[in-house]
């Protein structure tokens, strides 16, 4: 795996894009892509690492070989590779290759598994701390991400000036999503906000928009600024709630 595969699985494990990784540290276009080609600096490295929170030879190789092997050592203590492996069900060859070093291709996921089996693994690192360095996603790492395209979408939302609340119904949180001129908008599990939140605010913003340009042709021939035009929809809007008002 060259740099720029294991860059693009981390993204990928974090829901992100080359592109958009790039735009997020402030490189030019195609920059990573170019490190195919040529080898980084060590200071553009250490940033994507900076970015991800993990080792910089894990943004090298995929995942962190120096720390895999001293886990490894130390939960073998005094056992022989070929004992340690035999304990938990593996290749002694594999233990070695990784327990030494020797090898800088990530290690299959059924390995750490057998590894985080020993009840030593769970006691002095965690199943997550061990899969991690391992170039695997863990609960608690999926849980942060999830958390932080939560709040992003949350962000993006209120910028555009919706409201999102949260309501806990028969057990499943939903989502309830609100504009102060067209009540609400949206409701939605939560699940389906973080698969679908994007797509949702790029149509809420481009019907919009398109209300915008309805109301510019019924005004035809007058110099309306975009902000006067949603003004007027929101007189209109008034006027509406008015008469409903009056016929109830």
């Amino acid at each position: 795996m060259n740099i720029v595969d294991s860059i693009k699985e981390i993204c990928s494990q974090r829901g992100l894009t080359i592109p958009k990784l790039e735009k997020e540290l402030g490189f030019g276009n195609g920059t990573i892509y170019n490190w195919a080609k040529s080898s980084p600096s060590i200071e553009k490295i250490q940033k994507v690492a900076g970015y991800f929170g993990v080792p910089i030879e894990h943004v090298m190789y995929g995942f962190s070989p120096s720390l895999l092997a001293q886990a490894i050592d130390l939960l073998r203590g005094d056992r022989t590779y070929e004992q340690y492996a035999q304990e938990i069900g593996v290749d002694p060859r594999e233990l070695v290759k990784y327990g030494l070093g020797l090898t800088l291709v990530r290690p299959k996921f059924e390995l750490i598994r057998r590894i985080c089996s020993d009840k030593n693994a769970q006691i002095i690192y965690g199943e997550d701390y061990l899969q991690e360095i391992a170039g695997f996603l863990s609960d608690r790492q999926r849980e942060s991400i999830q958390r932080k395209r939560l709040d992003d979408l949350i962000n993006r939302f209120e910028d555009s000036g919706y409201t999102v609340r949260f309501e806990n119904e028969d057990y499943y949180e939903k989502i309830y999503i609100d504009h102060p001129d067209h009540g609400a908008v949206a409701v939605m599990f939560l699940h389906e906000f973080i698969d679908r939140g994007d797509a949702l605010l790029d149509e809420l913003e481009r019907n919009k928009s398109e209300d915008i340009e309805t109301i510019a042709a019924h005004h035809d021939g007058e110099d309306w600024t975009e902000e006067e035009l949603e003004e007027i929809e929101r007189f209109k809007e008034f006027v509406r709630m008015k008469r409903q008002q009056k016929n109830q």
